[in-house]
């Protein structure tokens, strides 16, 4: 019992502090207690759901507040550009960039992009928590897309030492 809270705490500190990864204690408790692996990787998911729910409301908030867009609304005055060939080259990938954010505020692709990111760690759940807290998607939606995406990682780190016999 102890060790699945400890689970969810580390899960929720690991929300935080992307340099104190749950995974590596998930193992440690699994090889070394008796206690199910599946409980500790649900605790664990469970833990960091409710940090990155926390950092998706708090980007939400963040981002809506009269202070902060006033600041983001200043631009700084700045020499006439001339793009030239390089400006031309770099300009594509910022279209293509645009067009992609275009479509991961769609609610649809937004839990896509969410799901993958809590199962794979790619783009950084961090990130996406941030980013996604700036589009339409529900709390709820955030909070139960990220809760099982974390929930089908943490639950296969943690039946991974089982599969390899210890």
């Amino acid at each position: 019992m102890i060790a699945v809270l400890v689970a969810a705490a580390v899960g929720l500190l690991s929300a935080f502090l992307p340099f104190t990864p749950a995974e590596p204690y998930l193992i440690a408790a699994v090889t070394t207690t008796s206690t199910p692996p599946v409980a500790l990787g649900v605790a664990a998911a469970a833990g960091q759901t409710v940090g990155k729910v926390l950092i998706f409301l708090g980007a939400r908030g963040a981002i809506r507040s009269t202070w902060l867009r006033q600041r983001l609304s200043r631009r700084p005055a700045t020499a006439p550009r001339h793009p030239g060939r390089l400006g031309t080259v770099l300009a594509r990938p910022k279209a293509a960039g645009a067009r992609l954010v275009e479509v991961l505020e769609r609610p649809r692709q937004s839990n896509g992009m969410l799901l993958v990111s809590a199962v794979t760690g790619f783009p950084p759940l961090l990130a996406a928590s941030v980013y996604l807290g700036r589009t339409p998607m529900r709390p709820a939606a955030f909070a139960l897309t990220c809760l099982l995406g974390r929930a089908i990682r943490f639950v296969t780190v943690a039946l991974a030492p089982q599969l390899a016999g210890y």
